[in-house]
């Protein structure tokens, strides 16, 4: 069963606990728009593999950046990641996008 915080079966289910979930500002390309996530999760070896797995499993694209495990206490570890999420802009934000690009003609 999934234990990521946005699937059917929230963290705490697989023995993890988050420290720290911490969105980002949003950065907009010119088709999509990139929400990063400052996550920090405790937990044991196969419930972090879960977690991941979870995270891949999601219908949306979200993707763990600059990940790290360390040792924590009584045997669990401690992962720090920036996940990432991204969404297609809509055609309005698409026009805006390419009016404010670097040699957009006006």
């Amino acid at each position: 069963m999934p234990c990521c915080p946005t699937s059917t079966r929230p963290a705490w289910a697989c023995s993890l606990q988050f420290e720290l979930f911490r969105p980002g500002q949003v950065s907009v390309k010119e088709y999509y728009a990139e929400l990063p996530i400052a996550v920090r999760v405790t937990g044991r070896y196969h419930d972090i593999g879960s977690f991941a797995a979870d995270i891949a499993n999601l219908s949306r694209i979200v993707t763990l950046n600059n990940l790290t495990i360390v040792p924590g206490k009584d045997g669990t570890l401690i992962m720090d990641t920036t996940a990432k999420t991204f969404r297609y802009l809509d055609s309005q934000e698409v026009a805006l996008q390419r009016k404010s690009a670097p040699g957009a003609k006006k």
